[in-house]
C-alpha cells in the first residue's frame, strides 16, 4: 500500500549519496514523505533526479536543456573576494578558477596579494602559481584553460567558481562576444613569409612616433581613430595590431562581433556576487594592506623582479604592471647607486624616497580599485541587464558582519541558483545594491561606436594659447594644441570641471576688463600674498611671475597696461597650467 515510500526512500538514499547535495530540497523531501504527501513527494523526487543525473553535471538548474552553470566572484582588489570563493566552495563541493591577471605567475605571493596554500581549506585552486615571469598571459589563453577546466570540474560533478579581479577575463569567459577573434587567414603565404610580415609589423608599431601611428590608423580604420586620443600610444597600437593580424578593421570586426543572436551570447548560466565595500572604508583597508606587504617581504620581490629585467621587457605587460614594482623603482635605483658607490643606504633621504613610494603605491591601488568598480557599472552590469544574469552585491563594507551580509547570503542563493528555486529581486539585498546597480551606460555598443565625437572646447583652447604666449620662455615657438574632449560623456564631465570653470571665467573677466586684466590680476595676488591667503604653491609661483611683469611694466610705461602686453617675462614657466591655476579668481 505504501510502495511508493518504500521507492522515494530508496530515491532518497542514491540522491544522498550524490556528490552534489542540495540537502534543504532533500530533507523536505524526507518530510513530505513521512506526512504521506505523495503528489508533492513525487515532484520533488524528479526533480532530484535531474538535479543528479541531469546535463554534464547532474546538477538541477529549473530546465533540463540546460548548460551546466557556474558562480562568478567579482569585486575590487582587498574586499575579500577570495575568502567568498572559499567559503562558496566548501558549501557548493566546488572548485576555485583563478581570474586575475597576475595571480597566474609563479612566487610573488606578496606584490600579487595571492591567498595563502595554509587559508584556502584545502580547496582545489586552478590557473594559479604556474608561470614564469618572463612569460605573458593574455586574456585568450585565460578563455581557453578556463573552458576546459570548467568542463573537468562539471565531470566530476563539481561546481566552478570562478573569482578574479581582471573582470574582462571573466566577461570574456561567461559571454561569448566580448573577444576579437585575431586569428588570420594566412591564404597562400608560406611561415616564412608570414612571419616578414609580423617582423616588418612590430618593427613599424615599436619604432613609429605616435603620430605616424595614428595617422596610419586614420587610414585603416578611421572610426577607431576617431575614439581614440591621437596621444593614447596603447590603444592606437592595438587597433592597428588587430589590422594587421587579421586583415580588418578593429571597428569591422567589432560590427561583425555584435551580430551574435542574444540567445547565443551567453555561456552557460551563471550566477555572479558582487563583493563591494564604500570607497572610504576600502581606502583605509587598502592602506592598511599596502603597510603590510611592506613589511611582509615586498622588497624582496621586488629585488628579485629587477634581477630579471631583460633588454627586451616591456613593462606595460605581464607581471611587471604588477602595483609596486614601478612605485618603488626610484627608492631601489637610489639604493643600487648608494651602494655602487659605497654609501650608506639607511640616511634619511632614502627613508624620505622610501615613504613616498610607498604613499605612491597607496594612491595607485586605491585608484585601480575604482577603475574595477567602474568596469564592473559600465561593462559587466549592462550584460547581465542584457542577458537576464543575476548579479549580487553583497554589501562587504563592515567585516564585522560579514558571516550574515555576504557569507550566508551569497550560500543561500548559489543554492538556490543551483536548485531551480525563485532567486531574490538583486536591488532588494541591500541598502547599496540599488544605487549600484544601476546601469550607467547604453549596451548598443556599434551605435555608440559610430556616434562618437570628438569636440574641441574652444573656450580652454583659447585661453591656455593667450596664456602660453605670456608666460611662454623668450623665443619659445612650441604650438599649444587644441582642448580635444572625446565622446559625450567625458566632454559632460569636462564642462563640470573646476579646469573649465576657470577658463570660463578668466574669459569672462578678460572681455570686461580688456588689456588691464593682467595688471589687476597681478595687483590682486600681491594683496593675497601680504595677507597669506594664495591657496596653492602653484598659485605663488604664478604670482611671481605675474609680481615681475607687473613691476617691469610699472617701471616702465608707468601702469600703462597695453605696454605690459608686450613686456618681457624675465623668468621661465615651468608649465603652462601654473598661470592657468594663478587665473583663478577671488
Amino acid at each position: 500500500m505504501h510502495h511508493w515510500r518504500t521507492a522515494t526512500q530508496k530515491i532518497l538514499q542514491f540522491a544522498y549519496c550524490s556528490p552534489l547535495k542540495p540537502r534543504s530540497t532533500l530533507d523536505n523531501i524526507q518530510k513530505l514523505v513521512h506526512c504521506g504527501a505523495r503528489t508533492a513527494a513525487v515532484n520533488k523526487v524528479q526533480r532530484t533526479i535531474r538535479y543528479n543525473s541531469g546535463s554534464a553535471t547532474g546538477q538541477y538548474t529549473g530546465k533540463q536543456d540546460m548548460e551546466p552553470g557556474v558562480i562568478a566572484v567579482i569585486g575590487t582588489t582587498g574586499v575579500g573576494k577570495s575568502n567568498l570563493s572559499i567559503q562558496l566552495a566548501k558549501e557548493l563541493d566546488g572548485e576555485v578558477i583563478n581570474a586575475d591577471a597576475l595571480q597566474v605567475y609563479k612566487g610573488l605571493d606578496i606584490i600579487t596579494n595571492k591567498m595563502p596554500i595554509e587559508e584556502r581549506e584545502n580547496i582545489v585552486h586552478h590557473l594559479i602559481d604556474f608561470l614564469p615571469m618572463d612569460r605573458e598571459y593574455s586574456v585568450l589563453d585565460f578563455k581557453a584553460d578556463a573552458l576546459d577546466l570548467i568542463k573537468q570540474i562539471h565531470g566530476r560533478k563539481h561546481i566552478p567558481v570562478i573569482v578574479g579581479g581582471t573582470h574582462y577575463y571573466i566577461q570574456s569567459l561567461l559571454w561569448r562576444d566580448t573577444l576579437l577573434d585575431t586569428k588570420k587567414n594566412p591564404g597562400m603565404l608560406s611561415e616564412a613569409e608570414q612571419q616578414e610580415q609580423i617582423s616588418i609589423h612590430e618593427k613599424f608599431l615599436k619604432e613609429s612616433d605616435t603620430l605616424t601611428l595614428y595617422k596610419k590608423l586614420q587610414e585603416v580604420d578611421p572610426i577607431m581613430a576617431n575614439k581614440w586620443h591621437e596621444n593614447d600610444r596603447r590603444k592606437i597600437t592595438r587597433s592597428l595590431q588587430v589590422y594587421f593580424e587579421t586583415g580588418q578593421s578593429q571597428s569591422d570586426l567589432i560590427k561583425k562581433q555584435h551580430t551574435v543572436p542574444d540567445n547565443e551570447r551567453l555561456r552557460m548560466p551563471s550566477c555572479i556576487f558582487w563583493v563591494y565595500s564604500t570607497q572610504d572604508v576600502l581606502n583605509a583597508r587598502l592602506d592598511a594592506r599596502v603597510d603590510a606587504m611592506v613589511k611582509g617581504g615586498l622588497f624582496e620581490e621586488i629585488k628579485g623582479m629587477r634581477a630579471n629585467v631583460g633588454p627586451d621587457t616591456d613593462y606595460e605587460r605581464g607581471i611587471w604592471q604588477a602595483i609596486g614594482y614601478k612605485e618603488f623603482d626610484s627608492y631601489f635605483t637610489a639604493v643600487e647607486e648608494a651602494i655602487r658607490d659605497n654609501r650608506p643606504t639607511d640616511t634619511n633621504e632614502l627613508e624620505t624616497l622610501k615613504a613616498e613610494c610607498t604613499e605612491t603605491m597607496k594612491t595607485r591601488t586605491r585608484q585601480y580599485a575604482k577603475r574595477q568598480v567602474l568596469w564592473i557599472r559600465n561593462k559587466l552590469l549592462p550584460l547581465c541587464r542584457e542577458k537576464d544574469v543575476k548579479l549580487f552585491l553583497l554589501d562587504a563594507t563592515s567585516l564585522d558582519t560579514w558571516k550574515e551580509n555576504v557569507e550566508n547570503v551569497a550560500v543561500k542563493i548559489a543554492k538556490d541558483f543551483f536548485a531551480g528555486n525563485s532567486l531574490p529581486a538583486p536591488e532588494s539585498l541591500n541598502s547599496y545594491a540599488k544605487e549600484m546597480l544601476t546601469v550607467q551606460r547604453d549596451l548598443d555598443v556599434v551605435a555608440a561606436l559610430e556616434s562618437w565625437e570628438k569636440r574641441e572646447c574652444t573656450i580652454c583652447t583659447e585661453m591656455q594659447r593667450i596664456m602660453h604666449d605670456k608666460y611662454a620662455p623668450q623665443g619659445s615657438v612650441e604650438p599649444i594644441p587644441p582642448v580635444i574632449i572625446h565622446g559625450p560623456t567625458s566632454w559632460e564631465q569636462h564642462l563640470r570641471s573646476k579646469q573649465h570653470r576657470k577658463m570660463r571665467t578668466c574669459k569672462a573677466e578678460m572681455e570686461r576688463d580688456g588689456p588691464n586684466w593682467w595688471y589687476f590680476k597681478a595687483q590682486e595676488y600681491k594683496k593675497r600674498k601680504r595677507e597669506g591667503t594664495l591657496n596653492s604653491e602653484a598659485e605663488t609661483v604664478a604670482f611671481n611671475h605675474s609680481n615681475d611683469n607687473a613691476d617691469n611694466n610699472e617701471s616702465n610705461s608707468g601702469h600703462n597696461s597695453s605696454d605690459s602686453e608686450g613686456s618681457d617675462n624675465p623668468r621661465k614657466m615651468r608649465r603652462t597650467d601654473i598661470a592657468i591655476e594663478a587665473a583663478e579668481p577671488v
